[in-house]
C-alpha cells in the first residue's frame, strides 16, 4: 500500500500540472458521488478544522508541561483552553480554590508567537464564565452520550478539546490519547456540538474501531507515509485524522485514506495542510 500511495502522489502531481483535477460523477452505493468541486470544498473545510484541532491539542500539551514545570500538581485546579478571538488561543490554569490564575499561555495564530505568564492574578469574569461553560458541556456530554464513548486504556487516556466552529457552536472533541512511542491513534474519536449555553446539539462518532498505526517498521526505520480505510458511513478524511497525524506522525509528510463511499483515494499533505481526492477509475486509467 505504501508503494500505491507513492504512485498516487506522483499521479496528483501529474494531474495538477496537466489541469485534470476534475472527474465525472457516477453512481456508487446509495447515491451519486458528489461533484469534484463539492468534494474539494469539503476537504478544504476539514483540513482547516483538523489543523485548528491540532493547535488546540498542541497548546494543551505545551501548557500542561509548562504549568507542571513550575507548580506541584496538588496546587493546580482546572483549566480552560479557548479562543478569545479569531487569531488568539488562550490556556489558563487555576489554583485549587478556583480564585486565581496561576499560569497563562497565549498563542497568536497569525504571528505564531507564544507568550507565557506565571504570575498569580485573580480570575477574570470572562474566564470564570468560560470555565462554567466548559463544566456544563462536560456534564452534558457524559449525561447524554457517556454510554457511547470508548477508549483503549492500554494506549492512553482520552484527551478533550474545545474548538469554536461559529458564533453559535462550540465543538467538543474526545480523542484517544497515546502514551506509547511511534503510534498514531486512529479511532475512538468523537465530537459533540454545543450551543452557547452548553446544551448538546449533536453527536458524531468518526470511526467505528480503534486503529493504532505504527510510524516505524519492524526494523525500527521511520516510515514515509501512512494509510487507513474508511467505511461508507465515513466518506472523507476527518479532522481527528488530521490532528492525530500531525501530533503523532513522527514527521511523516503524507497520509492516505481509502474511501469506499467515494470509491477513491484521499491524500493529505501535512506540510501544506491540504487534501485531494483521486477517483479509483481515474487512478486505474492512468496506471494502465
Amino acid at each position: 500500500m505504501c508503494k500505491i500511495l507513492k504512485t498516487l502522489s506522483l499521479i496528483v502531481s501529474a494531474i495538477t500540472v496537466a489541469g485534470m483535477v476534475s472527474c465525472a460523477a457516477h453512481k456508487h452505493g446509495a447515491g451519486a458521488r458528489p461533484q469534484p468541486e463539492a468534494i474539494q470544498a469539503a476537504l478544504d473545510s476539514i483540513c482547516n478544522e483538523g489543523y485548528n484541532l491540532f493547535v488546540a491539542e498542541r497548546i494543551n500539551w505545551v501548557a500542561t508541561d509548562s504549568v507542571l514545570a513550575h507548580n506541584d500538581s496538588e496546587h493546580i485546579g482546572g483549566n480552560i483552553i479557548w479562543q478569545p478571538n479569531n487569531s488568539t488561543w488562550s490556556a489558563v490554569f487555576f489554583d485549587r480554590g478556583y480564585k486565581n490564575c496561576i499560569f497563562e499561555l497565549t498563542y497568536n495564530t497569525v504571528t505564531q508567537e507564544t507568550d507565557f505568564s506565571y504570575e498569580t492574578r485573580p480570575i477574570s469574569e470572562t474566564e470564570r464564565a468560560q470555565w462554567d461553560l466548559k463544566s456544563t458541556m462536560v456534564d452534558n456530554a457524559i449525561a447524554n452520550y457517556g454510554d457511547s464513548l470508548r477508549y483503549n486504556g492500554d494506549y492512553g487516556r482520552p484527551n478533550i478539546d474545545f474548538v469554536r466552529i461559529d458564533t453559535n457552536t462550540v465543538r467538543m472533541y474526545i480523542l484517544q490519547g497515546v502514551e506509547r512511542s511511534n503510534v498514531i491513534p486512529f479511532g475512538n474519536d468523537y465530537s459533540i456540538d454545543f450551543d452557547n449555553q452548553g446544551n448538546a446539539k449533536c453527536f458524531r462518532r468518526y470511526h467505528k474501531s480503534f486503529l493504532p498505526m505504527q510510524t516505524v517498521d519492524k526494523e525500527g526505520n521511520k516510515m514515509e507515509t501512512n494509510y487507513h480505510s474508511h467505511l461508507k458511513d465515513n466518506p472523507y478524511i476527518t479532522p481527528t485524522d488530521i490532528c492525530n497525524f500531525l501530533l503523532y506522525g513522527n514527521g511523516m509528510k503524507q497520509m492516505g485514506v481509502l474511501s469506499t463511499a467515494l470509491d477513491g483515494y484521499i491524500l493529505y499533505n501535512a506540510e501544506k495542510n491540504t487534501a485531494v481526492f483521486l477517483a479509483r477509475e481515474v487512478v486505474d486509467k492512468i496506471l494502465k
